[in-house]
């Protein structure tokens, strides 16, 4: 390597000094500085996330914990329709459709809804005595929402 760059001209060396310097430049910025930054944005992210699923999941057990505990096979005093109306508003969740199908049964659909959000809500009308007879969820527009349609009826199915 000597001979060759004492070959070399001095301003053949000095161009070849400055695109070395350069090369290594570019090489630590692409191959070094443009991926740890993705890397630290990708992280700070999934932390953002995850914080915000951890705030979902402790306010959906809080108000798990609040709930009475009620007897097996107990039916809960007030109509379907109004108790589902009710503790869907409770839990900031907005019916699109609501219809009553007798007295014990109901006809529901939610356009847009967190599955953390809708699960704990359907787990707190199970403490209260109504079921999820059938259910279909699909993903909505919105990023990480579901689009749901479900029949719900009174008792323990059996």
């Amino acid at each position: 390597m000597k001979s060759l760059w004492a070959e070399r001209s001095p301003r053949e060396q000095v161009m070849l000094g400055v695109m070395f310097a350069l090369l290594a430049a570019v090489v630590l910025w692409f191959g070094v500085a443009v991926p740890l930054d993705r890397a630290q944005t990708t992280a700070r992210d999934e932390l953002r996330a995850a914080t915000d699923r951890n705030a979902a999941v402790r306010a959906a057990v809080k108000q798990l914990k609040a709930l009475p505990r009620t007897a097996q096979g107990a039916e809960p005093i007030a109509p379907i329709d109004q108790l589902v109306g009710q503790s869907a508003g409770e839990a900031g969740l907005t019916l699109e459709r609501a219809q009553a199908q007798g007295g014990d049964r109901m006809d529901i659909a939610i356009a847009s809804v967190r599955p953390v959000a809708l699960f704990s809500w359907l787990a707190t009308l199970e403490a209260q005595g109504v079921r999820v007879d059938t259910m279909s969820a699909r993903p909505a527009p919105t990023a990480g929402s579901v689009s749901v349609q479900a029949v719900l009826a009174r008792g323990n199915g059996q």
